[in-house]
């Protein structure tokens, strides 16, 4: 299934108009700014990457990089409609290209090249497909490709999926950007290599506008035109994304004009970055959502009226008002309000302390004398984590300590780096390895609502997916299962609209404030065209 993008430092939320455009029209030389270098885009954010190869990571900094230099069969546009790339076209049962029992998924390719030279083939894809499917590689989910039975390559420019069973989301699952999904990885390259450590996942080649040039880890990665790109020269002639770990810095930078992008700004600098001359702050909604999530093997958090409790226990208002500057929006179930399946009708869990405390003192948990809430040995004291740099994450955990406390709810807080903090079960990451009791951090949403499935089921509970809550429901996970073997929306969509309220009602994760995307540049950047699966899928005709 599409892996979510799992996102750290990002901004609030609100319902706002889809994008507030940059210029559309590149200026001559002479009418920029002295600050602009011609041509050259610097961009921040403060993640170093954990690595750059897609296969093996799913957080945002390495998906959106991704976007700018790897192979992929499409992208998604604003509506989150498909676009083709090195497919060249969407498969249909109507155009022939999809079996009307969905078995047979075949995929017409572009002939074109790898940034290297080497002819891109059919081969690259069953190669791609092998590499997922080993169970060596650390991917982390095989939920739809492990439905793959072979893939056949009749000829170099054709490869058919043949499936074990229907698998509606094949389309945005299988070698796109509409996810932290993988690419495709060049055969002749990574034969013989270590998929999870190997050379390619600090310098990879792809099939995308730009080529890595050098990751200097912890400072910059630099990206080049790739001139056997089969669309043509991009207009920028040099991208360096600066990897700077304090918002301050970013903030600075703006002002003394060394960056021209902040690819996500906390709302937290809103009014410092406001006013800086030569800078504009595109506000664009986001697929992105901010929530905790409840380790459910915790004893205490194991118990739905304690989950409930907390939950109710929560000023999301204040939490806007305080920690996000205003900017956002309550959304109360898992998935954004775009979303075609999303359900607006979710049970809800406005801030209300003494409907907390009767939820724990009905389940039998008891004020201690140092007011802290016990049951059979067991304290509601709890260890919260969550991902440094943030200052938004900070406040909101501290505001959340005051209320939980008033409900005999306590727990130490400690932050983490994003690149341990996100990092791969197999690697020890803090989220997928469940060294928590509650965390925090946004998922952002993908083209196919049933990707509820990866974050939810209970057989996608790590290494072997991104249920990182550990919850466990049977009819919720029958549920998304079935609403994968149907291509019909009719037939989904119920099933989609329970499984949310079945999580709403349980409450394994509290979803809080549906963000904002909040992108400060030069206003000398043109075309600058960010999209629901990130920033950089469209970058062709984008200049300063």
């Amino acid at each position: 299934m599409n892996r979510r993008r799992a996102l750290g430092l990002v901004a609030g939320a609100a319902a706002l108009p889809a994008c507030t455009k940059v210029g559309t029209s590149s200026g001559a030389a002479g009418s920029r700014a002295a600050w602009t270098i011609p041509h050259v885009l610097r961009y921040a954010d403060g993640e170093d990457p954990v690595g750059l190869n897609p296969v093996v990571s799913t957080h945002a900094s390495t998906s959106w990089l991704a976007q700018l230099w790897a192979a992929w069969l499409f992208r998604y546009d604003e509506h989150f409609n498909p676009v083709p790339e090195l497919a060249l076209a969407v498969p249909t049962v109507q155009n022939g290209l999809l079996s009307p029992d969905g078995l047979r998924i075949t995929f017409k390719l572009r002939n074109t090249v790898w940034s290297d030279g080497t002819p891109f083939t059919s081969k690259d894809v069953a190669f791609s497909v092998a590499m997922v499917l080993n169970p060596a590689t650390n991917v982390t989910s095989r939920e739809g490709w492990d439905k793959i039975v072979r893939v056949e390559t009749p000829d170099p420019h054709t490869a058919i999926f043949h499936m074990k069973e229907l698998y509606s989301a094949f389309l945005p699952t299988f070698f796109t950007t509409g996810g932290a999904n993988p690419c495709i990885v060049p055969e002749h390259v990574m034969r013989g290599q270590d998929p999870n450590r190997g050379p390619y996942n600090e310098k990879p080649i792809g099939i995308g506008p730009f080529v890595i040039q050098e990751w200097e880890r912890s400072q910059r990665v630099v990206l080049l035109p790739n001139d056997k790109y089969w669309q043509g020269k991009p207009k920028l002639e040099r991208i360096e994304y600066k990897i700077i770990p304090s918002a301050d810095t970013m903030v600075t930078q703006l002002r003394t004009h060394e960056l021209d992008l902040w690819v996500q700004m906390n709302p937290n600098y809103l009014n410092q970055v406001s006013g800086i001359q030569g800078t504009e702050i595109m506000r664009r909604s986001s697929p992105y959502w901010r929530h905790f999530d409840c380790n459910c093997d915790h004893p205490g958090l194991s118990e739905i009226p304690v989950r409930q409790a907390l939950n109710y226990a929560i000023d999301r208002k204040t939490i806007i008002a305080k920690a996000l500057h205003g900017v956002g929006e309550i959304n109360w179930t898992v998935l954004s309000p775009d979303m075609w399946a999303h359900n607006n009708n979710v049970h809800t869990y406005p801030y209300d302390l003494r409907i907390a405390n009767q939820l724990l003192d009905g389940a039998g948990w008891r004020l201690g004398a140092d007011g802290v809430r016990e049951k059979a040995g067991v304290k509601l004291h709890l260890n919260f984590a969550y991902a440094a740099g943030d200052p938004a994450w900070s406040e909101i955990v501290e505001l959340v300590r005051t209320t939980w406390k008033q409900i005999g709810v306590t727990f130490d807080s400690k932050t983490y780096l994003p690149s341990i903090y996100f990092a791969q079960y197999q690697n020890g990451g803090i989220v997928q390895t469940g060294k928590f009791d509650v965390c925090a951090f946004s998922w952002g949403n993908t083209p196919a609502p049933t990707d509820m499935i990866n974050l939810y089921a209970a057989d996608q509970i790590p290494p072997n997916g991104q249920n990182d809550l550990r919850w466990r429901n049977a009819e919720a996970t029958k549920l998304m299962h079935e609403s994968t073997l149907t291509l019909d929306r009719k037939v989904q969509g119920p099933m989609l609209l329970q499984v949310q309220s079945i999580i709403a009602s349980e409450c394994p994760t509290f979803p809080l404030v549906q963000n904002v995307d909040l992108h400060p540049h030069n206003d000398d950047l043109v075309n600058f065209r960010p999209v629901p699966s990130g920033p950089f899928d469209y970058m062709m005709d984008v200049d300063i």
